[in-house]
Order: structure tokens, then sequence, then C-alpha cells
């Protein structure tokens, strides 16, 4: 018999499995077992990938490759997979080692729940096929299609400066940290407006750490 959370997950998913070890091993961070999610996730990469060019290409007839490709980025970035993420729940039912949290139960890094999304894309790929996978991707990806056919998908350091500028605040500056080629995350990013620290990101690049920092400094001011 499944437990309740994976129950409840898959309600959230809106989508049963057939094979409830797919789920298990979606949910599953390398650093906790070696049957863990990687392999789904470079699939649910793939699915993703293809399901939203395949709504862009339908949606924008007129964009040329170039903005079809940017409009692409912006919705399988990693502050849109946490969106995701954040939906479905993630961040308590990722199974990892200890190490990858801290004393208080919060993962260390938000990666691992935005690569989770894309190992459980996988794991229905895998389950149910094409359909039930690209169900899946319509659904969740819903609000931020909308947005990118209103025009406010901009990445997360555009929005910041645009507000910071609105407000009077200045520019964001950046400092980045490597943390050595062997770390993951290996790129530690912090936000300061005016000299004061609003944001921190982490990343396996420093453009992932710079978006996830200018995240997390814009919603910091807007409450």
């Amino acid at each position: 018999m499944r437990g309740d959370p994976a129950a409840q997950l898959e309600k959230r998913l809106g989508y049963r499995f057939r094979d409830p070890s797919l789920l298990q091993r979606a949910l599953t961070h390398r650093s906790a077992s070696q049957k863990h999610s990687e392999r789904l996730e470079f699939l649910g990469d793939a699915v993703l990938g293809l399901v939203i060019a395949e709504q862009l290409h339908q949606r924008f007839i007129a964009a040329d490759e170039g903005a079809l490709s940017r409009m692409r980025a912006a919705l399988v970035r990693r502050e849109s997979l946490l969106e995701v993420a954040h939906a479905w729940q993630l961040a308590e039912l990722a199974k990892v080692g200890g190490g990858e949290r801290t004393a208080d139960g919060f993962l260390r890094s938000p990666s691992i729940i935005a690569n989770m999304v894309e190992s459980l894309i996988g794991a229905v790929f895998t389950d149910g096929g094409w359909p039930a996978a690209r169900d899946l991707v319509l659904t969740a990806w819903q609000k931020l299609l909308a947005s990118v056919e209103d025009g406010s998908a901009r990445d997360a350091k555009t929005r910041l400066q645009e507000w910071t500028q609105a407000y009077g605040r200045g520019l964001p500056e950046y400092e980045i940290r490597d943390a050595g080629v062997h770390a993951a995350p290996r790129f530690l990013a912090e936000c300061r407006i005016q000299g004061v620290l609003q944001g921190q990101g982490t990343g396996e690049r420093k453009k992932d750490a710079e978006q996830e920092a200018a995240a997390e400094a814009l919603r910091v001011l807007k409450h």
C-alpha cells in the first residue's frame, strides 16, 4: 500500500503511477542511495524541453528561432523549476543524505528540488508515455506559459534591476565565491542593494547562483 505522502504527491501531480518504484526513485537524490534519480532527470530534462518547444512553436507563429530560444530558456531555467517544485511541495519529500539538510531540516541546495522536478517528469514519461508527461508539463507550466505570452517572463536579475531603479535604490551588486571544482553547488552568490545583503544563491554555474540570489532579494524587498 502506498503511503499518504506519495498519494498526496500523485494528487498534486494529477497522475497516478502504475509503477510506484519510479516515483520513489524520482524523489531519491544520489546522496541517499545508489538507486537515485539522475537518469530520470536526464530524461525529464529532454521531455520538458520538447513540450515547451512545441508549445512555443504553436503559440508564437511569427517568432524567429532566437526569440523562441530565449522564451524556452526562461521557462526551463532553475527559477521556473523551483516555482513548480514549490507547487508540488517537493522539499519535504526529497530523499537525501544527512549532509544535504541543515540542522533545521532544510535542503542545503535548492538545485536538488529543481532537478527533482525534471526527474518526476522523466518518471511520468517512463510510466505513462508521452501523453501523460505532456499533460503533466502543460498543467504545471500553465501560469509560466501565460507569463511568456503577456511578456512578463524576465529573468530575476532583470526584474530586480527594474525594481531597484524604479524605487531609486541604485543597481544591485553581486559577489561570487567559488567553493571549488568538486563542491556541489560550486558557486555561492550574494546580492546587495545599497550595500545591504538582500539575497543569497547557489549553483553549479555563476549565472545560476546570481539568478537565485536576485530572486531571493526581489522576494525580500517586495515583502
